[in-house]
């Protein structure tokens, strides 16, 4: 039996812990940096350099090697794939507690449950964000 809960509570909550997940930044960090990363190797190896500013091809190479050194250090990637899976999951307890509140008594008690239950099991993993601290997630 679920106590009497204020359905407000809960569903700003739930909502919060959409918004603290937000892979965007993340995402273009990864596929920005490696875009650009790329990028950089193929101009740095391809044009041909005057030498006044052959120097350019190796500053584009270390850009490069930083590139891909930052994305394996930090892993961005991952990042980003944690906080879909976290978003998307908060998302779809948080459909799931809409049609519960609207249902019937003994029903929405049964379907709040849970809900609840899903919603403690999901937070509990909320804190290990990839190469981060548990705030960070």
């Amino acid at each position: 039996m679920v106590p009497d809960a204020n359905y407000g509570v809960i569903e700003a909550s739930i909502t919060r812990s959409i918004s603290q997940h937000n892979p965007k930044l993340d995402s273009f960090l990864f596929n920005g940096g490696t875009l650009l990363a790329l990028a950089a190797t193929i101009v740095a190896a391809t044009v041909t350099w005057p030498n006044d500013i052959s120097w350019l091809s190796r500053v584009l190479t270390g850009l490069a090697a930083f590139l891909i050194g930052a994305e394996r250090a930090l892993n961005f990637g991952e990042r980003w794939r944690y906080h879909l899976r976290l978003r998307d999951g908060y998302q779809s307890i948080h459909d799931r507690f809409a049609l519960a509140v609207q249902a019937s008594d003994a029903q929405r008690d049964e379907l709040l449950v849970k809900i609840i239950a899903d919603l403690e099991q999901l937070r509990r993993s909320d804190g290990g964000i990839p190469k981060g601290s548990p705030t960070q997630g």
